[in-house]
């Protein structure tokens, strides 16, 4: 399902001295989750608000431990915490995953499920106030901003695939923040702001990019993830500083970036170079590392380069505003044609910046067709909505939510056979909602019927 973007709010942020602090709450000897395995709870004081967990297979009650708090925006808390679950395990973190905190909320009511996770997990388990984290992807990147923002209790957000919420108002505490993107990602650009508004603002930050579309971070970049976690406790002295791990670091990824230089690749020497910069600031001199980077942005080819990747940003820019434009004036025989050639730019081999722009751009105008819809949808505009929903199959054919979408005004029409097919095109396109499926209101006239049924079965 897609998500709403929202524009990121630039803001001067205030750094205050200090982090949060509270007492220990050890958890009791009668707690049911074992160490070393996911479980799900439901929260003591209000056990409508259900989440996913994960104990260290170290966790004992004698030491207080790390608490990363996972949003996802379609409320499947356990994915993110599969996905972490293996480094969590190693840097000794707890992991929680909201099972309620989904897209289409108020920020004010994701917010209240954050503190009620908190108050839970901190009356069951030891946790380090000191080092509270949030972590989300596109619309649960936002909840975790606007917990961070708002609370003052976080010491750091992992932000992934959507950047700050735009709420208009200075973070009640400090925060670092990792941002991370794939680059086809239709955000990307978004994020980018973000890291260097937060670098103006003199916040610790720094983003991470791999190789992907809007989606959970790959497993190759977790590690690095886990880093950034590990070091930033050390920043703030809620873990003592490991030399040997700092070193590791440094020997590593030095030795990247200079095998990078050999091999002409000045921006990607340059990244890693920041990289360290961003990772160590705080743990040691960082001094070297600025000379050099600022030694590459003097390079006549480096200053070439990031031209190209400028022109690439800006036409980019461009382009989405000319074809938002059109989204409203142009019917499906149109999209069909401009897609089709936008697809041919964006799958050419050898893959490219140009390429990846291509894809960012698809994905752009795919969320765009999605919004349309969804509004239509909910102004009950069958005629605009069905009008959308083709230009959505045909600017991403791929992609489960429209036939969902088409299911959804089939069965609004009252033709509940051609719903039933539609749901099995969606599942074709590996549809994995059924939570939502079995709770929309609109197909519960289906829920006898056992084809219906046979769609749910083993979900």
């Amino acid at each position: 399902m897609h998500n709403l973007q929202f524009h990121t709010a630039v803001f001067l942020i205030i750094l205050l001295q200090g982090c949060a602090s509270g007492q220990q709450n050890p958890a009791g000897e009668s707690n049911p989750i074992k160490p070393g395995q996911t479980s799900k709870l439901n929260c003591e004081a209000d056990t409508i608000q259900k989440y996913s967990i994960y104990l260290p297979s170290s966790y004992s009650t004698e030491k207080s431990w790390p608490l990363l708090i996972c949003f996802d925006p379609h409320a499947e808390g356990l994915l993110p915490v599969n996905l972490f679950r293996e480094q969590a395990d190693k840097q000794g973190f707890i992991l929680a995953g909201s099972n309620n905190s989904m897209n289409g909320m108020a920020l004010d009511e994701t917010t209240l499920i954050y503190r009620k996770l908190l108050a839970d997990l901190q009356g069951r388990f030891n946790i380090d106030t000191s080092s509270v984290y949030v972590a989300g992807f596109s619309g649960g990147s936002r909840v975790a901003g606007a917990a961070a923002i708002t609370e003052g209790n976080i010491a750091g957000v992992v932000g992934c695939g959507a950047g700050l919420p735009n709420m208009n108002r200075q973070p009640l505490r400090p925060f670092s923040y990792l941002a991370v993107s794939g680059n086809q990602d239709f955000n990307y650009n978004e994020l980018k702001q973000v890291d260097e508004s937060l670098g103006k603002a003199g916040y610790v930050h720094h983003m991470l990019v791999f190789d992907g579309i809007h989606q959970w971070p790959v497993k190759e970049v977790i590690p690095d993830i886990f880093t950034w976690l590990v070091f930033d406790r050390m920043r703030r002295h809620s873990l003592p500083t490991n030399r040997e791990l700092i070193n590791a670091f440094i020997d590593r990824n030095y030795s990247r970036s200079q095998s990078a230089g050999d091999k002409g690749d000045l921006l990607e020497q340059q990244s890693l170079l920041i990289m360290m910069r961003d990772y160590l600031s705080g743990l040691t001199d960082i001094t070297p590392l600025q000379s050099e980077i600022e030694k590459l942005d003097n390079d006549p080819r480096v200053k070439q380069q990031k031209l190209a990747l400028q022109e690439i940003a800006d036409r980019e820019r461009v382009m989405q505003s000319e074809y938002s434009g059109k989204m409203q004036s142009q019917g499906p025989g149109y999209w069909s044609q401009e897609a089709t050639k936008l697809r041919a730019i964006a799958d050419k081999q050898p893959v490219s910046n140009e390429s990846r722009m291509y894809k960012r751009l698809l994905g752009f105008l795919s969320l765009n067709a999605y919004m349309y819809c969804n509004s239509a949808l909910k102004q009950d505009d069958l005629t605009s909505a069905s009008r959308f929903i083709e230009i959505y199959r045909m600017i991403d054919p791929t992609n489960a939510e429209h036939r969902y979408m088409a299911a959804t005004i089939s069965m609004k029409q009252g033709n509940s056979e051609k719903a039933i097919k539609e749901l099995q095109d969606a599942i074709s396109l590996d549809f994995k909602e059924f939570k939502r499926l079995r709770n929309e209101a609109v197909f519960a006239p289906l829920h006898s019927d056992q084809r219906f049924r046979n769609l749910l079965k083993g979900h």
